[in-house]
């Protein structure tokens, strides 16, 4: 074998065992349906059966919602996290999900709380990132723990975001990237569906809302890679729907889905004429997931990097003044 066949070999070996991050974490207000999103996400993953580690699954993922005091039982009381080895497309993928308690929505006080404890979890991960860097001899396996990209949860109740999903929303895009996406959106008739999207739209552009908009650089992009971003940025913000925790078998094929079923007929979550959930997985796990994490690093975790080290750099100067004050 040459010394080129040899080297592309091993290239080649190290990228197919070359295991790529993704961290995804889920906001929004109470009984928007982010643990159902978690769960469905989770039931259409090949997790890879020569995992080192076969992660532990939260009791919440298996827990039934079929009345409303189980309802109560299964909700989020705490953040929590968990990782999975997955393979999508050939590509091997270390995927982390976090799920939040939802926000409330009749006490102002408790809602900024549970936001900023929010925030504080994604800063944390920066935090890791940091000190790892700081370090004299950094650790070669060290795992990247930054949020790459966060859903946040639109109430389908209301005509737009609220001025509560206002102030949240401008909060978290300054620390990560937030794909809105409308919840329960099979309660919505589709000319209110499309009302609705083009209000959350309008009410994001008014308020200068930077939600992650699938950027796209022209003067690089091939026609064809514009043509499917400019196609996703139309979807925007996406449409979910939950499947319920019955079986529901498709009249049509006699193959069970994953749905909801109704008096009128069969709605099938992995129907992207239903919703958008086929469209927001594969944006998700393959089209955009390096451009998640390429951003996270270079845009959200520098900006971060730079306020932390000018923090560090004032408050050393007001100890070295008042160390000088205090000999004086």
């Amino acid at each position: 074998m040459s010394t080129m066949s040899a080297k592309m070999s091993r290239s080649s070996r190290r990228r197919k065992h070359a295991v790529s991050q993704l961290n995804l974490m889920v906001v929004g207000f109470r009984s928007l349906g982010k643990t159902s999103f978690i769960r469905m996400l989770f039931d259409t993953l090949c997790v890879r059966k020569n995992a080192k580690e076969e992660a532990k699954l939260p009791e919440c993922l298996f827990q039934s919602a079929e009345t409303a005091q189980d309802a109560e039982t299964a909700r989020t009381k705490e953040l929590y996290s968990f990782t999975l080895d997955v393979e999508e497309e050939g590509e091997k993928i270390s995927l982390t999900l976090v799920d939040s308690p939802g926000f409330v929505r009749d006490n102002e006080l408790r809602l900024d709380v549970q936001v900023t404890e929010a925030l504080r979890y994604i800063e944390a991960q920066f935090d890791h990132t940091l000190a790892e860097e700081t370090k004299v001899k950094r650790n070669p396996k060290a795992q990247d723990s930054q949020i790459h990209a966060c859903l946040y949860f639109i109430d389908n109740a209301n005509n737009g975001l609220t001025d509560k999903d206002i102030r949240i929303l401008k909060r978290l895009t300054a620390r990560v990237n937030v794909i809105p996406v409308v919840a329960k959106a099979d309660l919505l008739t589709t000319s209110q569906l499309a009302n609705l999207k083009q209000a959350i739209k309008s009410d994001l552009k008014e308020h200068n809302i930077p939600v992650f908009d699938f950027p796209i650089d022209e003067e690089v992009a091939e026609p064809e890679v514009a043509e499917v971003v400019t196609n996703v940025q139309s979807y925007i913000p996406f449409s979910l729907v939950a499947p319920e925790d019955a079986t529901i078998t498709d009249p049509s094929t006699g193959e069970k889905i994953r749905g909801r079923q109704y008096a009128w007929g069969i709605i099938d979550c992995l129907n992207p004429k239903h919703c958008d959930f086929v469209v927001l997985r594969n944006v998700l796990l393959s089209s955009h997931r390096k451009l998640f994490k390429d951003i996270t690093l270079e845009v959200f975790y520098e900006q971060y990097r730079t306020e932390r080290l000018m923090a560090r750099k004032v408050l050393g100067s007001i100890d070295t003044y008042t160390l000088r004050e205090n000999k004086t």
